[in-house]
Order: C-alpha cells, then structure tokens, then sequence
C-alpha cells in the first residue's frame, strides 16, 4: 500500500519536475536571456493564462454533483488562510514585495496541475465530477485573491484605488469572467474559435513550467531560505494539519476528502511565478517556493493519502 500511494504522488509530480529541469537546461545552454523570460512571461500572463482560466470556466459543469456546503467550505477555507498568513507574515517580513509572494505562496495551491491527476489515481479518471465542480469555486477565489494580494503588497505602498484598478485589469479574472457568462448563458462559440483559444490553453502550464525553471537563481534561495523554508512547512503541512481534521470531523469521507487533500496538501500553484513577476511582487522567491513545494510534495501528499486510508477515510 505504501509503494502503490507512493507511486501515485510521484506520477503526478514527475511531469512537473521534468518541465521545470528542462527550463534549467534553458537556462544552462544560454537559450534565453532575462529579459526575453521576462517578455515571454508576460505574454503567458496577458494571453495563455487568459486563456487558461476561460476554457476551465467555460468548460466548467455547474449542475453536476452540486455540493453548496462543500464549495463554501472550501471558500471560507481559503479566505482564512489568506487573513491567518497575512497577519503571520506582515509582522515578520518588511518588504511588501516578499509578503506578497509569500502569502500567495502559502494559500495558493497546484490545484488542477497535481489535485486531479491524483484523485483520477485514485478513484479513477470517470469520478471526478467532484473536484471538478470545485474548480467553479476554487479557481476565481484563488485569482480574485491573488490579485488583491499582489496589488495590496505592490511596491513600497499600499494604496486601495491602485489595487481595484488593478483587479479590473487583470487578465485572468477576465478569462474566469467571459468563460463563465458564455457557459452560464449557455452562449455556443464557432469550434474555429475555440480550437486555438483551447491550444492556447494547454500550452500554458508546460511553457509557464519551463520558464519557471529558466528564472532558478540559487543565490535567491541561499538569500530567502527562511522565508522558502517557511513557506514550503505552511504549504504542504501547517495548512493541511489544520483544514483536512476540519474537514474529517465535519463529515468529508471519499471522494470528497481526497477532492479537499488535493486542493490544500498540493504544492505551490505555478501561475504564482508568472503573476509575482508581472504584478511588481519577489518572483525569484515566488519561482523557489514553487520548485521546493513540488519537489517536496511527493513525499508529503504520499504521507496524507496513506495518513487517509489507513484511517479508512476513503
């Protein structure tokens, strides 16, 4: 049992891993330059991710397996954290810059890149409808989030009309948005639109993966190791010692229970590297968070599933 749940967390992080190698390989061979990882993130910003989040929202099934009490769970679940860590970080850290960062690294997580590999190892690829309708929840409370943390801890100042303007702007609320007034609406867009818009999408998360990889810079991480290692604990243990006993006592068994394991025991979310830089936040610290939860999770996510079945949980 132990080799067989051991399995699972590591097909699920390998991929990851192999992405972000093949970004130092980038960086090794002198391929790109700063600047051009730089230019090249901020198109994955502006348009893959745009992208990304409207074929989740627009794909998204709202009816299926509808589980208001679990939605809300998760939401109220996610904004704590947020106010908890940011009320840890703040009086610990002085550089806006590195809360930002910090506190986007500890509540956000690679939901959809690891979460629902997993559950589909799990329970198998037809018995997903759960964390998929978690996704309609998830997903926007993660970006709205992100982009009230990164502008609030943008620069040296916090000021509230630069931070609203900026959570107009921001792409990815936009990509959540339209998706979801097209599904709602039930409004059909031309296949030959979509096509690209969906290849777009799925080239998002490898590129993202492989400049995350390019952007490695170990003389930010001997810099931060406290404030990585801090991070890395609150991600994968902290967090989830706290919501998933929640969790099991409030009746969350099976698919449901994995369903929250994924979302709040998975490793630092990927499109935190891209958005740190973009929205004037500490993306080197960003990017390191983000490599030592995914390289940190195989062992930790292995420990919660093996933790939830030898409790008979699922």
């Amino acid at each position: 049992m132990i080799y067989s749940n051991f399995i699972i967390a590591v097909e699920a992080v390998l991929p990851i891993t192999i992405l972000i190698l093949v970004g130092l390989l980038v960086k090794k061979m002198h391929f790109l330059t700063l600047e051009e990882i730089k230019h090249i993130n901020k198109m994955v910003f502006k348009i893959f991710f745009f992208c990304l989040l409207f074929e989740n929202m627009y794909k998204a099934d709202f009816d299926v397996v509808f589980q208001p009490r679990l939605m809300v769970f998760c939401l109220v679940a996610i904004v704590a954290i947020v106010a908890i860590a940011t009320m840890i970080i703040c009086p610990l850290v002085k550089d806006n810059r590195q809360r930002g960062a910090m506190i986007h690294a500890i509540y956000r997580s690679n939901f959809i890149i690891i979460g629902l590999p997993v559950a589909a190892n799990i329970f198998g690829s037809d018995n997903l409808a759960v964390p998929s309708m978690l996704i309609t929840v998830v997903i926007p409370a993660y970006n709205i989030l992100a982009v009230c943390v990164f502008e609030t801890f943008r620069g040296r100042t916090i000021r509230l009309k630069p931070v609203l303007f900026g959570i107009c702007q921001n792409p990815m609320i936009w990509g959540c948005i339209v998706g979801s007034i097209l599904n709602l609406c039930q409004i059909d867009v031309p296949e030959s639109i979509l096509k690209p818009v969906y290849q777009i999408a799925g080239a998002t998360t490898p590129l993202a993966l492989i400049l995350l990889g390019a952007s490695f810079n170990m003389s930010a991480v001997l810099h931060n190791k406290l404030s990585i290692a801090l991070c890395t604990m609150a991600r994968l243990i902290i967090v989830p010692a706290i919501i998933l006993p929640i969790a099991v006592w409030m009746g969350y068994r099976n698919i449901e229970l994995v369903s929250l394991i994924t979302i709040f025991a998975s490793p630092c979310a990927v499109v935190g590297f891209t958005m740190a830089q973009q929205m004037d936040s500490d993306y080197a610290l960003a990017s390191n968070c983000i490599i030592a939860t995914s390289a940190l999770s195989c062992f930790t996510m292995m420990g919660w599933i093996f933790a939830g079945k030898m409790l008979s949980l699922f």
